[in-house]
């Protein structure tokens, strides 16, 4: 049988790996505290709804932007300095909207858009060195998938705890404060990862310019595209809930039932019926949404969303992994976050680009549409791993 099941290291869990683990999860927050203060600070200025969308999405451009630069860059530096450079570059992006709000609201949306990508760049290299390097070589090489999924993970709460605390900072405080405490959660990662003392690693010979290695594996593509539809159809329902701080509480929610499930109801169980299960919790996830149930909207719809998405990424993960071989696992993990970021980011865009909240209010057209496209991508990503990518992976894992 193709299980699932992850064997636990308990010298994983020490100092070093903490602090990694920790680091990851201040700068992704980071990351979606800005999607939070971007929407509303563009809304607030009454900037168009396709140009707050495309603010916030064009982060998931900018994602890609430096990754043919990747190997290079931990080749030729010390690959945590690669990291902490990165960051700092990040968090400096983040910062620069505080400064546009003396521009007319044109020049200071274009500005933002600019921003949004370079944000997208530095954020995509410092966690691609993070996952495809620095939490490898702190490991041994039987604890390195236990530590790629507990990276993920840390990496997937950073999803509902940074909009929850932009939310209600920016309701308590301002957006100049929110926004500096955005940054600041990133220059605390960087003080964690200065912590941390790395291995030096002898530098390859001959190391090309641009590279897919640490980037892209191009072995794993029916996997990158099936995973993209699924974030994207996840990013359309986030859209709304960017002033909701209680679909985001309960989010965490059900991300906890989710590793919950994992050890407990899936941990002997086919890869196949974990990511089937998060799929349909998906598409029960929206149907309910379309019912327009105020009370379910609000507590039962994330919990599923959480749980769903849970599933579905750990899965995804693991396969990632399977798929390549030893020496190119930290180029799938960059392609795993690669599709899941994108994804979301690509789809929150869109969806505020055609919307109004969709829980708790009342449905318009523009909401029912959001709705329906995530439901036709999420059926769609269900068909196609259930006819095509499933199979597929077993003809191609490496493992």
């Amino acid at each position: 049988m193709d299980t699932q099941n992850t064997p636990i290291h308990l010298r994983l869990w020490n100092k070093d790996f903490w602090f990694l683990a920790l680091a990851n999860t201040m700068f992704t927050m980071t990351v979606y505290m800005q999607m939070v203060i971007v929407y509303q600070t563009l809304v607030s200025i009454g900037a168009k709804s396709y140009q707050t969308g495309a603010a916030v999405g064009l982060f998931a451009l900018g994602l890609p932007l430096l990754g043919f630069f990747c190997s290079i860059l931990v080749q030729r530096y010390r690959r945590n300095r690669v990291c902490i450079w990165a960051m700092l570059v990040m968090a400096a992006c983040t910062l620069l909207p505080v400064s546009f709000s003396t521009y007319h609201h044109e020049a200071m949306t274009q500005m933002i858009m600019g921003v949004r990508i370079a944000t997208g760049a530095f954020f995509g290299l410092a966690q691609m060195v993070l996952a495809s390097t620095l939490v490898i070589d702190t490991c041994e090489a039987r604890q390195r998938t236990e530590a790629n999924y507990a990276a993920a993970w840390f990496g997937r709460f950073a999803m509902s705890l940074g909009p929850l605390m932009a939310i209600l900072m920016m309701r308590s405080y301002g957006t100049v404060t929110t926004t500096w405490v955005s940054a600041g959660l990133t220059l605390a990662a960087i003080i964690l990862l200065l912590m941390v003392s790395f291995p030096f690693r002898t530098p390859e010979d001959n190391v090309r310019l641009f590279s897919l290695d640490r980037f892209f594996l191009p072995g794993a593509w029916a996997l990158f595209v099936n995973l993209l539809v699924v974030t994207v159809a996840l990013g359309l329902l986030l859209a709304g809930q960017l002033a909701n701080p209680l679909f985001f509480a309960v989010l965490m929610m059900g991300f906890l039932m989710a590793l919950v499930a994992e050890k407990y109801v899936f941990v002997n169980a086919e890869m196949k019926c974990e990511t089937v299960t998060g799929l349909i919790l998906l598409i029960i996830s929206i149907l309910l949404l379309m019912s327009g149930l105020r009370t379910t909207s609000l507590f039962i719809v994330p919990m599923l969303i959480g749980l769903g998405i849970g599933l579905i990424g750990s899965r995804f993960l693991l396969i990632f992994i399977k798929l390549s071989h030893h020496s190119k696992r930290g180029t799938s993990q960059s392609s795993f976050f690669l599709a899941f970021e994108m994804g979301v980011a690509a789809g929150i865009g869109w969806g505020i680009s055609m919307n109004d909240p969709l829980v708790g209010e009342r449905l318009t057209n523009s909401n029912m549409h959001v709705l329906t496209i995530a439901l036709i991508l999420t059926v769609m990503a269900l068909l196609v791993y259930v006819v095509f990518t499933h199979s597929w992976y077993l003809r191609h894992k490496s493992r």
